[in-house]
């Protein structure tokens, strides 16, 4: 069976919270990363400086190999999980979702890449 492939990107435009999309056993584990554990793995993330509206930590993006894009972020110090799917809508503006199936499959990636158990 194929694996899903993830490069990291600096793509962000049009990404959201997506933390709905994942079971509460994920949200959980999500919610244990903090910013120094990406950043040991991957090295520094795209910084973030809008305190106004919460957001004062780097970001991390990757691209999955069917266009999709993920991202770990934090926002008032809660780790969410970021992302936009791979491919237009018909009308040509906004992104189709991802799936809830790919969600899980992005947590597993990070999970395996972080080393959590």
């Amino acid at each position: 069976m194929p694996t899903t492939q993830y490069i990291p990107t600096r793509l962000s435009d049009g990404t959201s919270n997506l933390m709905h999309l994942l079971p509460a056993t994920d949200q959980e584990l999500l919610s244990e990363i903090h910013p120094g554990d990406v950043e040991r793995v991957f090295g520094p993330g795209e910084d973030i400086d809008i305190p106004e509206k919460g957001y004062t930590d780097p970001e991390w993006y990757w691209q999955s190999s069917d266009g999709t894009v993920w991202g770990i972020g934090w926002r008032w110090g809660q780790t969410r999980l970021r992302g936009r799917g791979g491919k237009l809508r018909s009308s040509g503006f906004w992104f189709e979702g991802p799936s809830p199936d790919s969600a899980v499959e992005f947590v597993n990636f990070i999970r395996r890449e972080l080393k959590i158990t």
